[in-house]
């Protein structure tokens, strides 16, 4: 079997999560149009025409604030780059080629890897002004450009071709399989996105899961996971009324994980408050967002 492993990168908000989840056909990575959507990176792995792909979602590096978790987000996207193969910068159509780009690329140079520039949203893009980007990058850059909208599926058949193209011979059959694992990190970034989903104001960049325990049988999955946020307005706010809302953040992560593990799964939340957190050590530790 041939093989290839792959590192999504890019800016907040362009459409890595997205990217991700098309390529593994399933709900794997948190979307959101909030930042913070995703802030560790989430492993996942598919089989398309008989090519193993292994993919990482990495956290968008565009983050103002100065706290802890902002500077191991920013970083974080380093920590795979040794493991992969090909490092695919996602690019906002409507958006000009940053600094933040650059280093990012300039980084994959220098560990000489492989690099694939993908031009997304372009269905918010006239034509003219697509082949304006295309030919401002490749002035700059030899590598491949392809131009794509993950919402309308428009132009992402060539880009999976051409993955599963420069794919490798391997004898790894570790990552033959979709998500089936059961991952601590995993489980969190799900329960996550959906009260990104769910919930306004700062709770969604205040709040994190730790997720406490997992039992696994053969027909039946129990997670129990612990919301935390940093004040007792945002608490109120994550339960709701007659805790309304703890119970659709509950439902709706429990079929999202459902659907990803094939199995019935019982999902236990309990909100808590820990102000500060994301200056905590110990705690970004115990998140896993520090190794």
């Amino acid at each position: 079997m041939r093989s290839i492993k792959i590192i999504i990168t890019g800016q907040s908000n362009v459409g890595k999560s997205s990217m991700m989840n098309y390529l593994c056909d399933s709900y794997v990575s948190s979307v959101s149009k909030k930042s913070q959507t995703t802030r560790a990176n989430i492993e996942s792995y598919t089989v398309n025409d008989n090519v193993s792909i292994s993919i990482y979602d990495t956290p968008g590096v565009t983050v103002f604030d100065k706290s802890l978790l902002s500077v191991l987000m920013k970083k974080s996207f380093l920590q795979p780059l040794d493991k992969v193969d090909v490092l695919l910068i996602i690019l906002d159509a409507n958006k000009l080629f940053s600094d933040i780009d650059r280093s990012i690329i300039e980084t994959a140079e220098m560990m000489k890897k492989r690099v694939i520039m993908v031009i997304n949203k372009i269905d918010l893009l006239s034509k003219n002004d697509l082949i304006s980007t295309i030919n401002i990058l490749k002035k700059s850059y030899s590598y491949p450009i392809f131009s794509v909208s993950v919402k309308t599926g428009n132009g992402l058949t060539r880009l999976v071709d051409y993955i599963k193209a420069i794919a490798k011979e391997s004898n790894d059959e570790g990552n033959t399989k979709k998500q089936d694992a059961i991952n601590n990190i995993f489980v969190q970034e799900i329960i996550r996105g959906v009260i990104n989903d769910l919930t306004y104001g700062e709770v969604p960049y205040d709040c994190a899961v730790i997720t406490d325990k997992i039992t696994e049988s053969k027909n039946l999955i129990k997670i129990y996971s612990s919301i935390y946020v940093e004040k007792i307005n945002q608490k109120k706010i994550v339960i709701g009324e007659s805790g309304n809302n703890i119970k659709l953040i509950g439902t709706n992560a429990r079929y999202k994980l459902e659907d990803i593990f094939s199995k019935k799964i019982f999902l236990d939340l309990t909100v808590k408050i820990k102000k500060n957190w994301k200056n905590d050590y110990i705690f970004l530790k115990n998140l896993g967002y520090i190794s």
